[in-house]
């Protein structure tokens, strides 16, 4: 079978990861790459660049494009690669508001025999994975409760000029950019919440976005989540505790490009008569990024639908986000 025909558009930090990946996965072809701070159009390594993404879309041999670029952005250039006829991989945040996405979800439900999947890595994470195979046997019983956090020491950068500080662009802070993460792997482990009391916080940064966000939310059943995301954790964090019936998961530090979540490890606690019982899983490799252009490419030349990384999981994610957001008191 031929290979994928790909562009990426917009070639920042995600962007220049992503090209890494794509160029050493067997089921594509990396032909074009754009980004508006390139001083000039030019060809390198059998690589066109372009300045102006529009210049992409003119070319007749393309399939597929990963679009990686600001969040206020994002939605407006998936819009344009669908209405081209064009498989879509969006990285996250899928938009800047929810109202934004459904505009994209609208679009796709006109050209069904495109693929467009959004960029929720985490996923694909050793530990993310194992905890949702055990918790899918039924062993531990029903969830209880989950208590999450994930923070770094900033949201981006000191540049307040940059877009990712500003809400007209980005529709959010430390939530939308780092938090939607832990959102979707709440959404992923467990389903629906229905209730949300919030308390959304800019008094460190003092950014138009959030550098903080608490909140606890509530299912039908009673099922409490409670969830930090931040940009004041000097040491950086990731954690998720699952309570269960009959024993916890807890999934400890995560694999990422700055090493500085600590090692990746899921542990799972029996609670028995005698008492507790541990088991510790530890993961060396974060082959997330692999294995999700892997699963897109699988799409594409497949009839499957998206199940990881779908247009109505990432709106789920971004309604949860903006129910955090409107339930701040």
């Amino acid at each position: 079978m031929k290979k994928i025909n790909t562009a990426i558009i917009g070639f920042g930090v995600v962007g220049k990861r992503r090209k890494r990946f794509i160029e050493t996965n067997k089921n594509y072809n990396l032909k074009y790459i754009s980004d508006i701070s390139l001083k000039k159009n030019f060809s390198k390594n059998n690589i066109n660049y372009f300045q102006n993404y529009n210049d992409i879309f003119k070319s007749k041999d393309l399939d597929a494009v990963f679009v990686t670029l600001p969040n206020y952005l994002a939605p407006i250039v998936t819009k344009v690669a669908l209405k081209n006829k064009l498989h879509v991989f969006c990285e996250k945040p899928p938009a800047k508001s929810s109202k934004d996405l459904k505009k994209v979800i609208i679009l796709e439900k006109k050209n069904k025999s495109l693929k467009l999947k959004y960029g929720f890595n985490h996923r694909y994470h050793g530990s993310t994975m194992k905890a949702k195979e055990i918790l899918k046997k039924g062993n531990l019983g029903k969830i209880l409760n989950i208590r999450a956090i994930y923070g770094k020491s900033k949201i981006v950068t000191f540049n307040r000029n940059e877009w990712r500080a500003k809400k007209k662009y980005a529709g959010g802070g430390i939530l939308l950019d780092q938090g939607i993460h832990l959102i979707d792997l709440i959404l992923f482990f467990h389903g629906d919440f229905l209730k949300f009391k919030s308390f959304i916080s800019n008094k460190f940064w003092k950014y138009d976005v959030e550098d903080n966000a608490f909140s606890i939310m509530k299912d039908k059943n009673g099922v409490i989540a409670s969830i930090h995301s931040t940009a004041t954790q000097w040491e950086h964090k990731f954690s998720i505790e699952i309570t269960c019936e009959k024993g916890m998961l807890i999934l400890s530090g995560i694999l990422s490009s700055t090493k500085s979540y600590g090692k990746e490890q899921l542990i799972l606690i029996n609670k028995l008569k005698k008492g507790i019982v541990k088991k510790y899983y530890t993961f060396k490799k974060d082959n997330s990024w692999k294995k999700e252009i892997e699963e897109f490419a699988n799409l594409i030349k497949s009839k499957q639908k998206v199940q990881i990384g779908s247009s109505a999981q990432a709106l789920k994610a971004m309604e949860v986000i903006e129910n955090i957001y409107k339930s701040d008191n």
